[in-house]
């Protein structure tokens, strides 16, 4: 192995290992790994942080909703990573699904470099926009480049920040990379405090101007209305409150609902012809 070898295993190595650092550093704790060769250096970036929880699933759809399952749990974005190929086709179900859910995930597909594109080269396809608009965004980071490790953390910040919104949703970074696929990481680039503050501050896509409120109080107040919360509510003791307010029924369609209405739940079952016990009548007098 030539000098030159080793030295693009080793930029692939840091390269991989400053993404990572990133990562953890804006919150992700979670990482799921359908192994491949192609993408051996980001695999070994992941499993060298203990910080990280690192689930190993060998087939990639598993492991696409794995992450899913994660993202939804935490409202964080986890890294489901694939090999090159046919392999990265195997995470569109979930990358779907994240879409129309709103659930944030950021899906780490390698990739062969561009000079084994397009000439018949094993586990090759072209994976620009592999998910299409069910993606939030598509990033091709490009081979790892020394010249460019200043951009390194900027590239890590992006992707992550593109899975939060201001819709949340699924990003892909296409990850290409050179043989040696084995290196040792050295030292990182600078961290940027401020870069990882301003993607870390909260965002509110829904807050209304003050003029929208007050037009929306202006025709609701003295009317009687329905309410229906479903999925995505994130304050659902909120919703309960506002209808107390404005006198109106409530239609429920989502676990977190329920859990702040025990007298929806009474009702339902009385419908169903359900018994309720005495406790459970008694908690609702």
């Amino acid at each position: 192995m030539s000098d030159a070898d080793i030295r693009t295993g080793d930029v692939a190595a840091t390269y991989c290992a400053t993404l990572v650092d990133t990562w953890i550093r804006l919150g992700v704790t979670h990482a799921c790994v359908a192994p491949g060769s192609r993408s051996t250096p980001m695999a070994l970036a992941l499993v060298d942080r203990p910080e990280l929880t690192v689930s190993i699933h060998h087939d990639e759809r598993s492991a696409a909703f794995a992450a899913l399952g994660v993202g939804l749990a935490t409202g964080r974005p986890a890294l489901v990573l694939t090999t090159s190929g046919t392999a990265a086709v195997h995470l569109h179900a979930a990358v779907v699904e994240a879409d129309l859910a709103r659930v944030p995930l950021l899906a780490l597909t390698a990739d062969r470099p561009p000079e084994l594109q397009g000439v018949g080269a094993p586990q090759t396809i072209d994976q620009r926009d592999l998910y299409g608009p069910s993606a939030r965004r598509f990033i091709d980071a490009g081979v790892p480049d020394p010249s460019q490790r200043a951009r390194w953390r900027t590239a890590a910040i992006d992707a992550f920040a593109a899975t939060r919104g201001p819709v949340p949703g699924p990003v892909q970074l296409n990850l290409p990379f050179r043989e040696p696929l084995l290196g040792q990481a050295g030292a990182l680039p600078a961290v940027d405090d401020d870069a990882l503050a301003l993607v870390l501050a909260p965002i509110d896509p829904s807050a209304l101007a003050p003029a929208v409120v007050a037009d929306l109080v202006g025709r609701l107040s003295g009317r009687r209305g329905v309410l229906v919360a479903g999925y995505g509510v994130d304050d659902a003791a909120a919703i309960h409150r506002l209808a107390g307010t404005g006198r109106c029924p409530q239609r429920r369609a989502s676990r977190a609902f329920r859990r702040h209405h025990p007298r929806r739940r009474v009702v339902a079952r009385r419908r169903m012809g359900g018994r309720v016990s005495a406790r459970r009548r008694s908690a609702h007098r």
